[in-house]
């Protein structure tokens, strides 16, 4: 995709929306006051799909008439249209990453900045999104966040256990010209999943190195249960099962797609069986994690019968 021209020094943090069900104004206002972060702004794309935006944003004018926020309308429906159309009406030449449900702290800008200026050639930087104290009373929302299952990489420990190939479109940072040279967010993908891992397959190719930048933090501001996480693992299976048909996917995946769905299934009704009623932790991690794998499967399976409704699925 064609970017404008970049202007040096400044920052475009790009905000994509879903939506979340969470209070927005909050994270518009936290935007507003960000210390020490230079020269920057926030752009906030969406596709309509939340009708409460204009009352938010008018208020958030109200506290701040001079907030870096702005609103931009994508063309096309989904996450990764959204962020297209957010680079696209941006000027600097450092992008910004942050998820629509992810209140920035005061710091988060200057992070990635500083982050950029100190390692002195193009690399991505990757900040955490963390549950607040309140909502981690939560066991599931514990075991989410702490297990890394929520993103694929646990921040507790993130710095102790990096994944030097993760990505995600939470909360991330680029050169303009890193972006342009992957070719920005693939628009055929319309849920808020698999385009951001997509996007980091193609960065990989690129030989740019992505990095934990610990300071850059944000909160992940709304209540999240299990129902909610079996709902985007079914879009993610579906996502996947798109992916699958224009490029390969990794061997792991392969191997966790062979077994019919039916299979799937029983295992899962007999880990449920047998973690029923117990009062372990780690018993009921075990069942969570069985459902949401079950749910991925069922989106897969179920894409796979859309596209051929031939093709038996088991």
């Amino acid at each position: 995709m064609t970017t404008p021209a970049a202007t040096r020094g400044l920052a475009s943090v790009i905000v994509a929306l879903n939506p979340h069900d969470h209070d927005f104004t909050a994270v518009l206002d936290a935007w507003a006051v960000q210390a020490a972060a230079g020269d920057y702004e926030v752009i906030v794309a969406h596709d309509g799909c939340r009708p409460t935006l204009g009352a938010e944003y008018a208020s958030h004018r109200l506290r701040h008439a001079s907030t870096p926020v702005r609103l931009v309308d994508s063309a096309v429906n989904g996450r990764a249209a959204s962020n297209n159309a957010g680079v696209r009406a941006s000027r600097g030449d450092l992008l910004i990453f942050v998820a629509d449900d992810f209140r920035p702290s005061r710091g988060l800008v200057a992070a990635h900045r500083t982050f950029h200026e100190l390692i002195g050639r193009p690399a991505v930087g990757i900040g955490p999104g963390f549950f607040d104290e309140a909502r981690r009373v939560e066991p599931f929302v514990r075991w989410l966040e702490d297990s890394g299952r929520i993103w694929g990489v646990s921040f507790t420990v993130g710095r102790f256990q990096w994944r030097e190939d993760f990505f995600y479109v939470g909360n991330a940072s680029m050169p303009r010209a890193v972006f342009d040279a992957v070719g920005g967010f693939d628009e055929s993908f319309r849920h808020d999943l698999v385009d951001d891992w997509e996007f980091g397959e193609r960065l990989r190719a690129t030989g740019v190195t992505r990095h934990l930048v610990a300071r850059a933090i944000a909160w992940h501001d709304h209540d999240v249960t299990l129902d909610e996480r079996l709902v985007a693992g079914r879009r993610m299976g579906e996502c996947a099962a798109e992916h699958e048909r224009r490029a390969p996917m990794p061997p792991s995946w392969a191997a966790a797609v062979s077994r019919p769905v039916e299979d799937h299934e029983r295992a899962v009704q007999a880990i449920l069986r047998r973690t029923s009623g117990s009062g372990s932790f780690a018993d009921r991690a075990e069942g969570w994690k069985a459902e949401i794998h079950l749910a991925l499967m069922r989106g897969y399976h179920a894409a796979l019968r859309k596209a051929s409704p031939r093709q038996s699925t088991g």
